[in-house]
């Protein structure tokens, strides 16, 4: 793994700019750090974004430049409204839509298709699914990328999304734990508060994260999110309680922790990038996800952490090793044949489930092929 600063950096995962990295972002990449996330600012084509996904890598394992560990590739490619590779693969209807529609294998089918043209493009992980309940009519921030509000349909449809990515080779990420969707606050702008008991959690917005738990999803997120009877002073992210404690201890989860982006409005409160990085990793965090950002000071900063102490150092070592066993378990095996995207078979799934829900009419949400 090589020096501190190389252990420590594995820990970020950060967006770049725009369709190729800068100078800037080659160097934070040649100094170890772990990941990249897509957003739709990168992704203007499936040969665009297979030409970049490997040229970042070859910068990771450039010899004598690079960590020589190749980088976990993120995307939020829910369908719906989170879509951010919107040309040249198969589109399919929001979690919403598919929700309603109550059938699970159709859910695992449109995962296995959007897994395997991922992987295609050199794609390891995609920050889905949505595992919370629409639980607040006036919820702007899930909403539609809710599979629904029942917890037991929700699981069933979480648990086939997962296996369907999984199976593809592309690491899940069920989100936003403990759950979002009882709150009309966006976390992007404020903090929410989930006014909700311990045992509404356990009979409501758990259940899904139970399931996912239980299919072995790769990854969860945490939300930036407050919830009192779970944690009085701190957001999800920089609670240990509900991390080490509920996540871990409780409902059994071994996998890979990921922040939700870390200069989101919730997290106002509590510092910069820095102060953040170095709390939600304190607090059981593994992987630190800054979608744009001052990502060298929160490098540096982990390094300082690391060095005073103010970051044990098993905290730390716990983390790298969940990043390398997830990059074992999903690992970056080079661009597909990307002729394998948009199958007429495929097409055809998709324009039925479109067609089942009228054509997603009027629906911005939805988008047919």
């Amino acid at each position: 793994m090589g020096d501190l600063r190389n252990q420590i950096a594995q820990t970020v995962m950060m967006g770049i700019d725009g369709p190729a990295p800068s100078p800037e972002e080659k160097r934070l990449i040649e100094q170890g750090v772990g990941g990249v996330i897509l957003f739709e600012r990168n992704c203007r084509h499936p040969a665009q974004v297979a030409e970049l996904i490997e040229h970042l890598q070859e910068i990771a394992r450039a010899k004598g430049k690079g960590p020589g560990i190749p980088l976990s590739i993120a995307i939020d490619q829910e369908h719906g409204p989170v879509t951010r590779i919107k040309e040249g693969i198969t589109p399919f209807p929001s979690a919403g839509n598919m929700g309603k529609m109550g059938e699970s294998d159709l859910v695992r089918r449109a995962a296995h298709i959007t897994g395997h043209e991922l992987a295609l493009m050199g794609i390891t992980m995609n920050l889905a699914p949505v595992a919370d309940l629409l639980l607040h009519p006036q919820n702007r921030v899930i909403g539609k990328r809710s599979y629904g509000r029942n917890p037991h349909i929700v699981g069933t449809m979480v648990v086939a999304a997962i296996e369907g990515l999984q199976a593809q080779g592309v690491a899940a990420c069920v989100k936003h734990f403990p759950g979002h969707g009882a709150t009309q606050t966006d976390s992007h702008e404020a903090l929410p508060t989930i006014e909700r008991s311990r045992e509404e959690l356990e009979r409501a917005e758990l259940i899904p994260f139970q399931r996912a738990i239980q299919a072995n999803v790769a990854a969860c997120m945490p939300g930036h999110l407050l919830c009192p009877p779970l944690d009085p002073a701190l957001p999800a992210t920089f609670s240990s309680a509900i991390i080490q404690g509920l996540l871990r201890h409780v409902l059994g989860f071994d996998g890979l922790v990921i922040s939700d982006d870390l200069l989101m409005g919730a997290l106002e409160a509590w510092g910069g990038i820095e102060e953040r990085g170095v709390a939600a990793l304190k607090a059981g965090v593994d992987l630190l996800l800054v979608a744009k950002g001052p990502v060298q000071g929160l490098l540096d900063a982990l390094a300082q952490g690391l060095k005073t102490g103010e970051i044990p150092q098993e905290r730390a070592q716990e983390a790298v090793a969940r990043i390398l066993k997830l990059k074992e378990q999903y690992p970056y095996r080079g661009i597909g044949d990307l002729k394998g995207l948009r199958q007429e078979q495929d097409l055809a799934f998709s324009q039925e489930l479109f067609q089942r829900i009228g054509d997603a009419a009027g629906d911005p949400g939805d988008r047919a092929a």
